[in-house]
């Protein structure tokens, strides 16, 4: 409830232990352990909310196919507003809200009433930490160059053995078969 937070503010700690969220990040973290720090603070009509989100997850790297546990890490900055209670019935232009992730600038989100619902806000933060192509390296996949190195043999000896094209090798097979 937005309307119980004190002028200064109030600090939220969410966590395996705690176990509020459980059920909820039950489908993107399974049982992996998580913190959620949030701090809200009124600001006039609106809420300031900041903080950040950590945990890990088992994942499988998109270039190498490793088995990796990949951390999950989301910063939040967000500025909490009621959303209003009648839409606009004209037709106009929007701007495009798409954008507001990629500057340091706090996003937008709406609440309805006085309540704003953590459970949700935190659900799809996690799964927009997530990358969509996971690598086992910080910044580039650690086994790569040794995968490039076999793609090229693999490559190699494929194009020695192989001449011609691979189904007419398969029908020489059946042929001698019989």
């Amino acid at each position: 409830n937005l309307n119980e937070i004190p002028a200064d503010g109030m600090s939220y700690e969410f966590s395996r232990k705690t176990g509020e969220l459980n059920d909820i990040l039950a489908d993107l973290l399974d049982k992996n352990p998580y913190d959620v720090n949030l701090f809200i603070k009124p600001m006039g009509n609106a809420f300031e909310m900041n903080g950040k989100l950590m945990s890990q997850k088992k994942a499988v790297c998109s270039k190498c196919g490793s088995d990796i546990e990949l951390p999950l890490v989301q910063d939040v900055k967000e500025i909490l507003i009621e959303e209003p209670k009648e839409h606009r019935k004209e037709h106009g232009v929007h701007g495009n809200g798409a954008v507001d992730f990629l500057g340091n600038r706090p996003n937008v989100v709406h609440y309805r009433g006085a309540y704003f619902n953590v459970d949700d806000y935190v659900h799809e933060a996690f799964a927009l930490a997530e990358p969509f192509y996971p690598e086992c390296g910080e910044n580039n996949c650690q086994n790569l160059p040794e995968i490039e190195a076999k793609m090229r043999e693999l490559e190699l000896s494929a194009e020695e053995k192989s001449v011609g094209h691979p189904a007419f090798s398969v029908l020489e097979k059946l042929k001698g078969n019989h």
